[in-house]
């Protein structure tokens, strides 16, 4: 076994080395996520090809379109994590993929970031809500008209 990172670049490689290791691209993460039903890019698109292209950018390989999206479309709801069946965080993949995405590993930018001054605010809001699992299940399910 590895020891400590030394940094935090260092982490976040061993995370990515980790999640291509062990992540069979599945799609089990996507499909329980609750914000592809807003991407009308995401709506119907299978979860193992999604899940692929999120992959691809771990791989530092150009980023596709869906793949893209779903790291944008991430609010961190951690609807996945329980859903994964390889016991990788499905969130900590998508939010390192975004890193390389933003190419803040040192690659070129390959999406744009988005600026929302009240994000961690939003964040703060849900969560102080205190929604019990019935609850959170139907705050899912609702659609925007």
């Amino acid at each position: 076994m590895a020891g400590k990172p030394r940094s935090l670049r260092e982490h976040v490689e061993r995370v990515i080395t980790d999640t291509l290791d062990r992540c069979t691209a599945c799609g089990r993460c996507y499909q329980v996520c609750p914000m592809p039903r807003y991407s009308a890019l995401l709506q119907d698109a299978p979860g193992e090809r999604v899940v692929g292209e999120v992959l691809q950018l771990l791989r530092r390989e150009p980023g596709r379109a869906l793949g893209l999206e779903f790291v944008k479309i991430c609010t961190q709801s951690a609807s996945c994590i329980p859903a994964c069946p390889e016991g990788i965080d499905p969130m900590l993949m998508l939010r390192v993929a975004r890193m390389v995405a933003l190419g803040a590993l040192g690659e070129a930018p390959q999406m744009e970031g988005r600026e929302e001054p009240q994000f961690f605010q939003k964040i703060d809001t849900y969560a102080a809500l205190q929604l019990d699992e019935r609850e959170l299940l139907d705050w899912h399910d609702r659609r925007l008209p």
